[in-house]
């Protein structure tokens, strides 16, 4: 159970986005989103300052994105499975937070790839 909590822990901190990047949109919380439907259509948002904006327009853009994920500060990605399965992840840079998606997505299926990244700066 430890090992656990501890490994939980340090993805958490790992992938939380860094204040360095707060307000570099204009806001103090610069807010994106990203969203995948089942029938392989995503979409993006990036530079809202609230979230149920940069939810609002993924609603707008991906009417089939069934799968929705908010952030701010940094950089958000989803990763599916050739099987079904997807995962979220965030943080400071594209990179981390696809390879936070693929981490989270590959402890449910297979062959997971990032589908879709955003930041919200």
């Amino acid at each position: 159970m430890k090992r656990v909590l501890a490994a939980l822990a340090f993805v958490v901190a790992w992938t939380l986005p860094d204040p360095a990047f707060a307000g570099r949109c204009g806001f103090e919380f610069c807010w994106g989103a990203v969203g995948i439907g089942p029938g392989g259509e995503w979409s993006w948002s990036t530079g809202y300052s609230e979230e149920t904006a940069a939810v609002a327009k993924i609603r707008n853009t991906c009417p089939g994105c069934t799968e929705i994920e908010a952030f701010y500060n940094g950089c958000g990605a989803i990763a599916r499975a050739g099987n079904g399965p997807w995962g979220f992840g965030w943080g400071e840079t594209p990179r981390r937070a696809e390879h936070s998606a693929v981490t989270f997505c590959t402890s449910y299926g297979a062959r997971c790839e990032a589908v879709v990244w955003s930041c919200s700066y």
